[in-house]
């Protein structure tokens, strides 16, 4: 595969193999719910959302790009980069309770043939790999970072360019 000058990219449709990946990704919200008459707040805060780096397409399989919650690019990765600017989704959650919360995360399916798999999320010391978890310890009003990463996979046969895939993350105190 020939790597080409992303500027010229753009100008040739034919030239599949030249054009772009770019992931991002979005935090959709945080939660208000009223608990025994007192209204109790949840609070996620994005430092930083699930990014992913430029890639080329492959022409003959899926394009598989791995970025675990370390940030670190996984070993499904079977992508050529274009960059190295990715880095794992951080989030501070705080909440003024001290109920138990559930963690839910999912991708939105937003795109055509690009698809979030293989979600890992670590919360206070533990990584979780199915979702919802329930009967977490509250992360406090001093609150716990939250770090994620998943695997996106484009199809074979999705089309080439600038991808967005979407996740939300949810928290409820219980």
């Amino acid at each position: 595969m020939q790597m080409i000058n992303p500027q010229v990219q753009a100008a040739d449709p034919k030239n599949l193999c030249s054009r772009r990946f770019r992931y991002k990704t979005m935090l959709l919200f945080g939660l208000m719910y009223p608990i025994a008459g007192v209204e109790a707040q949840i609070t996620i805060t994005e430092i930083q959302a699930l990014k992913y780096p430029a890639v080329i397409k492959n022409l003959t399989g899926n394009t598989t790009v791995v970025i675990n919650w370390k940030g670190q690019l996984g070993n499904a990765t079977n992508a050529t980069l274009f960059d190295n600017d990715y880095h794992q989704g951080r989030y501070l959650v705080t909440s003024d309770t001290s109920l138990p919360i559930t963690i839910d995360f999912f991708q939105l399916s937003n795109e055509t043939k690009i698809n979030l798999k293989t979600f890992r999320l670590r919360y206070k010391n533990k990584t979780y790999k199915s979702f919802p978890v329930s009967g977490l310890t509250n992360p406090g009003v001093n609150g716990v970072y939250l770090d994620i990463g998943a695997k996106v996979v484009a199809g074979k046969k999705s089309i080439a360019g600038q991808k967005y895939p979407q996740y939300t993350l949810t928290i409820e105190e219980q």
